[in-house]
């Protein structure tokens, strides 16, 4: 018999993000003989213990919602085999392959017809698990050449084990994006199930905030991606033991994450700032700020549009400020640029907020962003104009004042007259200055020109970090 059977082919993907790129979805189809994936070993802390912490909990409230079809586990150890029977039974299984692995010449017909604990459902998947498991006793034995058949015995039922526990758990039923964080010290045996793990198309998160693992397998070193954080917290971090959502908690989840997965851009500033120009902006010269201002249309998993809105630049590396309801629950997304005729495809959900309705979705271009008004406070009566895409009209300008200041379900907005429609959320509501005052977020369905934006004061509360200022 010949195996025709291809085991999967795995490229490594390099990154400077590590966590916002881990909770990305690979979109290949179980068809597929070849995958990019992230083996990062994610070391310290970019900013405080808490932020990390949040971070954590949040990937893992994330992938185990409702909107998410990703098998996802968070680990900060391995399951020890004790059970004698699991044991005996395990030993005969390495007792058959046993025949398999001491031949010069490994017969591919007996490998393929040799039964490897759980059978996956993807044949691509089954094979490439047999090969890779020949592949780390390789390593094993060439790491540890002192090592007798007893202590050889001993690593292979213990890894046998680990392949029945937690394989089930990220294949079946078969995903082509599973994810698996592992948080903590970690032992040499672990961290080469996690490479074993990798083989098979997961990505993997190896965090420890104190120290990287020493001695680690040559091989496996110059195989996953070292990414150092600035600052190593030698103390002890207590993070809440992972529990996957219930199916009550799972219906009322968010559609995307609300934590920053990654370093904030470097240059934020103090909140208080000068005014953008020491007087007033003619209308024209405000139309001009429209560059900053874009169009978003959300599609869903089969490719077709959801919905749209618009987006407002909120720093010069692509971070783009709009409302959750416009790109919550979408597969990804496409932006559209005054002045630019390419159309910029992205999936980068950065961070949310349920409650202000407010979303940072990332694109790969850079242009200029808006400065936020954070000096002093709106007044009623005070003349704004409104940037936005009503009824895909891309960024249609408009002018009005500020009517009143409204709490819609205990969340403070601005009220506005200048005209909008539905595409204009997500869009600008700027001063006369040319400040973003508000996002515009909707209007009420009954009324003449009874509009509504978030305030400056929630969007620096929720993107602080994120923000650009002028000086």
């Amino acid at each position: 018999m010949i195996v025709k059977t291809k085991p999967l082919k795995i490229q490594l993907k390099q990154t400077q993000n590590p966590l916002e790129d881990f909770m990305l979805i690979n979109k290949n189809n179980l068809d597929s003989v070849s995958k990019e994936i992230l083996f990062v070993r994610y070391i310290g802390l970019p900013n405080t213990i808490e932020h990390y912490v949040e971070n954590i909990i949040s990937i893992d409230q994330y992938f185990t919602s409702s909107i998410s079809t990703t098998n996802y586990l968070r680990l900060n150890g391995l399951e020890a085999i004790t059970d004698k029977n699991d044991i005996n039974r395990l030993s005969t299984v390495w007792h058959h392959w046993q025949t398999i692995v001491d031949n010069p010449i490994i017969d591919a017909y007996s490998l393929y017809q040799t039964p490897l604990c759980c059978q996956l459902d993807n044949d691509t998947l089954e094979w490439t698990k047999k090969i890779n498991f020949i592949k780390i006793l390789e390593i094993y034995t060439k790491t540890y050449p002192n090592s007798n058949a007893t202590l050889l015995k001993n690593f292979v039922v213990k890894f046998l084990h680990w392949i029945e526990i937690y394989l089930p758990k990220l294949f079946k039923p078969i995903n082509m994006s599973p994810k698996v964080i592992f948080i903590g010290d970690i032992k040499h045996h672990e961290f080469l199930f996690l490479y074993f793990l990798s083989s098979l198309g997961c990505d993997i998160c190896y965090m420890n905030p104190k120290e990287d693992i020493a001695n680690l397998f040559p091989d496996i070193a110059t195989y996953s991606t070292l990414y150092k954080c600035t600052t190593l917290y030698s103390a002890e971090v207590s993070i809440p033991e992972f529990i996957a959502a219930t199916e009550k908690e799972q219906a009322i989840s968010p559609s995307k994450p609300h934590m920053i997965f990654q370093s904030p851009p470097s240059n934020t500033a103090n909140r208080k700032q000068s005014p953008v120009n020491a007087g007033e902006l003619s209308y024209e010269q405000l139309a001009g700020l429209s560059n900053a201002v874009v169009m978003i249309k959300v599609y869903d998993e089969e490719n077709k549009i959801m919905c749209g809105g618009s987006g407002v630049i909120i720093h010069s590396s692509g971070y783009i400020l709009t409302n959750l309801h416009v790109v919550g629950g979408g597969h990804y997304y496409s932006v559209i640029y005054e002045n630019d005729t390419q159309e910029y495809l992205t999936d980068k959900f950065i961070k949310y907020h349920q409650l202000y309705d407010l979303a940072i979705i990332k694109v790969d271009k850079n242009c200029a962003p808006l400065t936020l008004k954070t000096d002093d406070n709106l007044v009623r009566g005070q003349k704004i104009v409104a940037i936005g895409s009503p009824l895909g009209l891309f960024n249609s300008f408009s002018d009005g004042i500020v009517s009143g200041f409204r709490d819609i379900d205990n969340i403070p907005m601005i009220q506005f007259t200048a005209p909008i429609s539905n595409g204009s959320s997500g869009g600008a509501l700027l001063d006369m200055f040319g400040r973003l005052v508000g996002l515009i977020t909707g209007g009420f369905d009954k009324g003449q020109n009874l509009n509504l934006a978030v305030p400056a004061d929630k969007i620096y509360e929720f993107a602080q970090n994120f923000i650009e200022h002028s000086n």
